[in-house]
């Protein structure tokens, strides 16, 4: 693996490793993903190799059911299930509503922390909207807001909204008011849409720390104010 989709401490960043899984499941079924969890076992560092094994465990004609498995040598890192494709239903209806924020430059920009040696995380542009996680202002909600920016338009697709919603243990920093470090122990994201765009909200709230365990979730929108996802977070706490 490249030290560019490493983490806070330079291992593989688990948005990256569930992005690569669901772009090489959604290849094999020829169908978009709409949910997946990927569970994480055990850390990777650069220089090691990653190899992803996927699979599809069923298909039939409009959804189909694959696994995916992440191993460097004969050490387990992660394994993926998931959902792919979509079928015809006549009612659509949203409940949710994208809040109402400033527009991603128009937001402070977060810097990256010290002690965090993620090139990923200097490489993706952060605007702050509510609840600092760097600075002196931090959110006892539990909630989070930032514009998180990949360009090209990658932001909205599968691989950048894995990415992003990987995102949320920095959320937890903001909710205890000081320095922490949140190692992902699985992401789960549904896909409700998918937008050609730079720019993503992520809407992380965090509901419960208890035993050394972060439990939490995001709404993931587009600038146009689409749902493109959501997704939900369990991680284990460490001080920095």
């Amino acid at each position: 693996m490249s030290e560019r989709v490493g983490g806070g401490i330079g291992q593989l960043f688990g948005g990256c490793g569930l992005a690569a899984a669901l772009y090489g499941l959604e290849a094999l079924a020829n169908k978009p993903v709409s949910w997946a969890t990927a569970q994480f076992v055990s850390a990777a560092y650069p220089p090691e190799r990653v190899d992803i094994d996927v699979e599809l465990v069923s298909e039939g004609r409009s959804l189909a059911q694959g696994r995916a498995r992440a191993t460097t040598g004969d050490r387990e890192v992660f394994t993926t299930m998931a959902s792919l494709g979509t079928k015809s239903f006549p009612d659509e209806h949203r409940w949710l509503t994208m809040p109402d924020v400033p527009d991603p430059l128009d937001c402070p920009r977060r810097d990256t922390l010290m002690g965090d040696h993620s090139q990923l995380a200097e490489r993706i542009e952060q605007r702050i909207v509510e609840g600092e996680w760097g600075g002196e202002v931090y959110s006892p909600a539990g909630i989070v807001r930032a514009w998180l920016g990949i360009p090209n338009g990658v932001a909205g697709s599968t691989v950048g909204l894995s990415i992003i919603a990987d995102f949320f243990p920095l959320g937890i920093r903001a909710a205890l008011g000081r320095p922490v470090f949140g190692s992902s122990l699985d992401n789960t994201i549904r896909f409700i849409g998918r937008e050609e765009c730079d720019w993503v909200l992520a809407d992380f709230a965090v509901h419960d720390i208890s035993d050394g365990i972060c439990h939490g979730s995001g709404a993931l929108w587009s600038p146009s104010g689409e749902l493109l996802a959501l997704a939900s977070q369990t991680a284990a706490l460490r001080e920095l």
